[in-house]
């Protein structure tokens, strides 16, 4: 089993990263709740997500809601910091992933390798949303640390349950009694027809 993350970098803590992978999903399931009529595709699809969850991060690292989250790059290849540690953050598998976010260097996470000690040492982050086989699994969020030859040494997974939380106090009101409902023989089916000739 390879490390978590903190054990490199004091700033990437289990907090830290839940709320980055929170964040991700959520985007995610509101985007597959927005995005599912029959004039949708999986392209639809990821492209929403994908720009709903950059400006989401931009968002929130704008507004300042958590000190230790800043964006470096705001582009399209959005690259954003967890105290000091620069990441990226896209759908793949992370186990096999082929996408240039997870597999390549952002010019904006190179200065990142000159603080890394030793070759061995991870110096390249990314969030990856995992929707598993054929999307049958529910997505989680898999955050890898590779080295400078791409070689994955550390890693940290979200739970891949599906949490919803209110944001108003919730008010359940009293249950009220009903009384029995009120049941009578059916109508035998050669009057209904009788009647139903009259009409």
């Amino acid at each position: 089993m390879l490390p978590q993350p903190i054990h490199y970098h004091s700033d990437l803590t289990h907090e830290r990263l839940s709320v980055v992978a929170e964040l991700l999903l959520d985007e995610h399931y509101k985007t597959l709740d927005d995005l599912s009529s029959e004039t949708d595709d999986n392209y639809t699809r990821g492209c929403t997500t994908f720009g709903r969850q950059k400006n989401r991060i931009k968002g929130l690292a704008l507004a300042k809601t958590y000190s230790w989250l800043q964006v470096s790059n705001n582009a399209n290849d959005l690259v954003f910091t967890i105290g000091s540690v620069p990441c990226r953050f896209s759908s793949d598998d992370p186990n096999s992933p082929k996408k240039k976010a997870v597999l390549t260097v952002n010019r904006y996470q190179a200065s990142f390798f000159d603080d890394i000690e030793s070759d061995q040492d991870p110096c390249r982050y990314c969030f990856i949303i995992d929707q598993g086989i054929n999307d049958d699994a529910e997505p989680s969020v898999v955050f890898l640390g590779f080295d400078a030859t791409g070689v994955v040494r550390c890693q940290w997974e979200s739970g891949a349950i599906r949490t919803f939380q209110s944001v108003n106090a919730v008010v359940v009101p009293e249950a009220v009694e009903i009384g029995k409902p009120a049941v009578k023989p059916k109508k035998s089916v050669a009057g209904s027809k009788d009647e139903a000739n009259r009409l």
